[in-house]
């Protein structure tokens, strides 16, 4: 018995099933950024190797389904089983589920960053690229071994990826492993912004993470723009 897509908004292990995830044992890594549409703050990118025999283990069938019930069952139930978007996870049970996941049917995982400097240099797109070749490079090297396929969020592949790389448009809503790297990207740069806050008090980066909110803006117009601030961006120049 299977969750029907318009049931659940969880993602599963249907795009990794087709590549070879269990049939082959293929490294399947889900790479996915955050904070590109912020006024301030690095842009994030994280990734993310699953275990496709502990998969197995929770019930995923061969062809990447998720088992029926494991949301409703009174039983303890895995923190993959709650693995979605990471927009759609309540910001206080974020960290709580990272935590979980660490060597919890993950092989290994990173994030990295496209500081500010390399934003104005590159331009947003091409940072959000760089940062999501670092996280997979580093899954690869802690792993000793090149991913066969790559799962990116969005509608293109980065350069240095093309060769393995494989798009998919809301990825975070389909594949558990673009998932699961949205999470480590998101808890490390929500993390990230509230030291900057003490740094740089009174624009209220803590709350809004960098992002175009009125009150950002109003407070940029009020004090002026940071070291951490995207000069050129429309809302900080």
């Amino acid at each position: 018995m299977i969750i029907k897509k318009p049931e659940a908004l969880f993602p599963d292990l249907s795009s990794e099933a087709a590549l070879g995830f269990f049939r082959s044992g293929a490294l399947i890594i889900g790479v996915d950024e955050v904070g590109r549409g912020c006024l301030a703050g690095p842009v994030v990118a994280g990734a993310a190797a699953l275990d496709p025999g502990f998969l197995a283990t929770l019930g995923y069938r061969p062809d990447g389904l998720r088992p029926q019930g494991r949301e409703s069952t009174a039983e303890p139930i895995h923190p993959l089983f709650h693995v979605r978007d990471s927009k759609l996870i309540p910001e206080k049970d974020r960290e709580p589920l990272a935590l979980g996941l660490q060597g919890n049917g993950i092989l290994a995982s990173a994030v990295s960053e496209a500081d500010v400097g390399e934003i104005a240099r590159l331009n947003i797109l091409h940072a959000s690229m760089l940062a999501m070749e670092r996280a997979v490079a580093l899954v690869e090297e802690s792993l000793k071994r090149r991913a066969d396929v790559v799962l990116v969020d969005g509608n293109r592949v980065p350069r240095g990826l093309l060769d393995r790389g494989r798009a998919i448009v809301k990825g975070d809503q389909k594949s558990l492993s673009i998932a699961c790297a949205s999470i480590f990207a998101k808890v490390h740069r929500d993390g990230l912004m509230e030291k900057l806050e003490a740094r740089y008090p009174g624009y209220g980066l803590s709350k809004h993470k960098g992002y175009p909110t009125p009150f950002h803006k109003e407070r940029i117009r009020a004090l002026g723009s940071t070291p951490v601030h995207r000069e050129g961006f429309k809302g900080v120049r």
